[in-house]
């Protein structure tokens, strides 16, 4: 029986490949456990339709955020963050704010990118003043890495 697979299946194939297996083991376990379909003609067109338009999305993804790259390296972020009197800072900036920030100024210049897009790995950010962070854009193999500037003020 041909089956399409759905999710990878050890010793017998990779997500998205069409294969050759024995019909009781597709009725079995293969279909009841949703890691496979009966590839028929329809569904293998509809798979390779779905697949080419995740890879023009992927690219299309890409391209904008070559394009917008320039434009958010320019741009400061703003936060303003709690103090005392001799300028002790008492909370902290977290890279999931910045993240939504970041985010949200992407989705403002192109809805096809996110907060899903920005991808941070920063310890809390505890001092005043001006700092550069490394920040990567996109999803997968296709991140693109950027310097953000990130201004911490008091209030």
């Amino acid at each position: 029986m041909k089956i399409l697979l759905i999710k990878f299946v050890p010793k017998v194939g990779n997500q998205g490949e069409v294969v050759e297996v024995s019909s009781g083991y597709a009725k079995n376990a293969l279909l009841p456990k949703k890691l496979a379909v009966v590839a028929t003609p329809e569904i293998i067109r509809n798979w390779e339709q779905k697949k080419n338009r995740e890879s023009e999305q992927r690219e299309k993804r890409k391209q904008v955020i070559a394009a917008l790259l320039p434009e958010l390296q320019n741009q400061t972020f703003d936060f303003k963050v709690k103090t005392g009197k001799n300028n002790e800072v008492f909370t902290s900036i977290h890279q999931e704010e910045i993240q939504k920030v970041i985010g949200k100024f992407l989705e403002n210049r192109d809805r096809l990118l996110g907060m899903e897009d920005v991808h941070l790995d920063i310890k809390p950010i505890k001092e005043l003043g001006e700092h550069l962070i490394t920040t990567r854009l996109g999803r997968g193999e296709e991140t693109i890495k950027a310097q953000v500037k990130i201004k911490v003020a008091g209030d």
